[in-house]
C-alpha cells in the first residue's frame, strides 16, 4: 500500500502566496535530482546495486527532464524500515527498496496466458508508482485543481503518460501495472484486508481503471480487453469518454509546462529491459 502525503486545504492568503511564488519563478528543464541511499539490510544492498548498476534514477530522471519545473523535484532511493512504499512530500519523492523486493516477490515465474512477461510485472508498476509519485508534485508546482481524490488523479495522469509513449512499450507498462494490481486485489480478498477507508482506490478498481484508460486510448490494440472480457463490457464502451476526459485535462494543465520538443526526443527513447 502506497502511503501519501494529503494536502491540507490552506487559507486564502497562503494559497495565493504559493500561486505567486510559482508564476513568478523561472521554469526550467531538467529540475530533477536523484540521490541513492546504500541500505544497512543485506538483502536490500542486492537491490540497491542493480538499481545503481541500471541507472534505474537516471532513466527517470531523463525520461521527467521535458517538465518545466520552477524549483528541483529530487527522487531519493532509500530503505524505508520494511516498508514497501513510495511516497511524496514537498518536492522530496522516496522510492522504497522494499517496495522493489514486494514486486520481485509477486511477479509471475513466466510469461502470464495474457502475455505479462515477469519482468514487465516489475517494471509496469514500478514505473507507474514513480509516475504517480510525481504528478502529486506537478500538481503542487502548477497548483491544479483537483475534483475528487488526489490519488485517483494521480493514477490517471500516470497511466496516461505511459500511453503517450510507443504502443509496445505503453502496452507492456500498462498490463504488468494491472498485474500487479490484480495480484494485491487477490492478496487483499484471502487475507480480508481491503481498507475501504483508504484514500486510495481499492487494488481491484485501480486494476479496472488503468485497463479502461488503456483501451480508451487504444481500442484496437487493447481490444483483447473487452474480446476476453477483462473489461466488462458496460465499462469498456465508456473509457474512450474517460480516457477524452483525462487527455482534456492533461492538455489543459499540464502540457503548457511541457518542453514538447525535448519529450519527443527524450519520450522516444524509453525502454523496458527484458531481463
Amino acid at each position: 500500500m502506497l502511503i501519501v502525503y494529503s494536502k491540507a486545504l490552506v487559507g486564502a492568503a497562503i494559497a495565493l502566496a504559493l500561486l505567486n511564488t510559482t508564476a513568478f519563478a523561472a521554469a526550467e528543464t531538467n529540475q530533477i535530482r536523484i540521490a541513492y541511499k546504500e541500505p544497512k539490510d543485506r538483502d536490500l544492498v542486492i537491490i540497491y546495486e542493480d538499481m545503481k548498476e541500471r541507472r534505474v534514477l537516471e532513466r527517470l530522471q531523463e525520461f521527467l527532464s521535458p517538465f518545466k519545473l520552477p524549483r528541483p523535484v529530487k527522487f531519493t532511493f532509500q530503505s524505508c524500515d520494511g516498508e514497501d512504499d513510495a511516497f511524496y512530500f514537498d518536492y522530496e519523492l522516496t522510492l522504497c527498496y522494499e517496495l522493489v523486493d514486494e514486486l520481485q516477490w509477486a511477479k509471475p515465474k513466466k510469461t502470464t496466458e495474457d502475455g505479462v512477461a515477469p519482468h514487465d510485472a516489475v517494471a509496469g508498476p514500478f514505473f507507474s508508482i514513480a509516475l504517480h509519485e510525481f504528478s502529486h508534485a506537478l500538481f503542487q508546482t502548477y497548483n491544479v485543481p483537483v475534483f475528487g481524490r488526489e490519488e485517483d488523479a494521480a493514477d490517471q495522469l500516470a497511466a496516461y503518460i505511459i500511453l503517450l509513449q510507443d504502443k509496445t512499450i505503453a502496452s507492456r507498462l500498462i498490463r504488468g501495472t494491472a498485474y500487479a494490481f490484480l495480484t494485491e486485489s487477490k492478496e487483499e480478498e484471502s487475507d480480508s484486508t481491503i481498507e475501504y477507508w483508504s484514500e486510495h482506490g481499492t487494488a481491484e478498481q485501480r486494476y479496472y481503471n488503468v485497463l479502461c484508460l488503456a483501451f480508451g486510448a487504444d481500442p484496437e490494440h487493447f481490444s483483447n480487453l473487452k474480446s476476453k472480457k477483462i473489461l466488462p463490457e458496460d465499462r469498456a464502451d465508456a473509457c474512450q469518454d474517460e480516457f477524452e476526459q483525462i487527455e482534456d485535462a492533461y492538455k489543459a494543465v499540464i502540457l503548457p509546462h511541457v518542453d514538447q520538443a525535448l519529450a519527443k526526443k527524450v519520450w522516444g527513447k524509453l525502454e523496458v529491459r527484458t531481463k
